[in-house]
């Protein structure tokens, strides 16, 4: 009992590793939305000035804006997989951990199974004693 003990709480801190990695990586992943989403806020903000006529010179501007715009959405795939990857990895480990969890219940089921089967002989064994020492009327 005590090696599935000991495996469990491996096992436990093994998966809870994992879903801190996780979790980091989808805080990434929304970073990484929230930089597109104020990048598009500020392209619109820059044609909305270019069209206007306030701003001149926006070719480069855009320019850069774009391989910006790139970077980010390379980084957030190549994020994608690895959230993937990690959230696959934490299936994994959850299965383990209720693997172990699954023998050790079954475990502690069969001895108190047999822990009672033994009571009910004693207690059979002592019943079968006092009925031979009755004394017949």
């Amino acid at each position: 009992m005590r090696g599935l003990d000991t495996l469990i709480r491996l096992s436990q801190r093994q998966l809870d590793e994992k879903r801190r990695v996780l979790g980091e990586l989808e805080h990434l992943r929304n970073e990484f939305q929230e930089q597109a989403r104020r990048l598009e806020t500020e392209l619109e903000g820059e044609r909305d000035a270019v069209l206007g006529g306030v701003v001149n010179g926006s070719a480069a501007y855009f320019s850069a804006a774009r391989q910006r715009r790139e970077i980010i959405t390379r980084s957030a795939d190549e994020l994608a997989a690895k959230i993937e990857a990690t959230a696959t990895a934490v299936a994994e480990a959850f299965q383990d951990v209720k693997r172990f969890e699954i023998a050790r219940d079954l475990k502690n089921r069969r001895r108190r199974a047999e822990a009672a089967r033994r009571e009910q002989a004693e207690l059979d064994d002592i019943a079968l004693g006092r009925h031979r020492r009755r004394k017949p009327n």
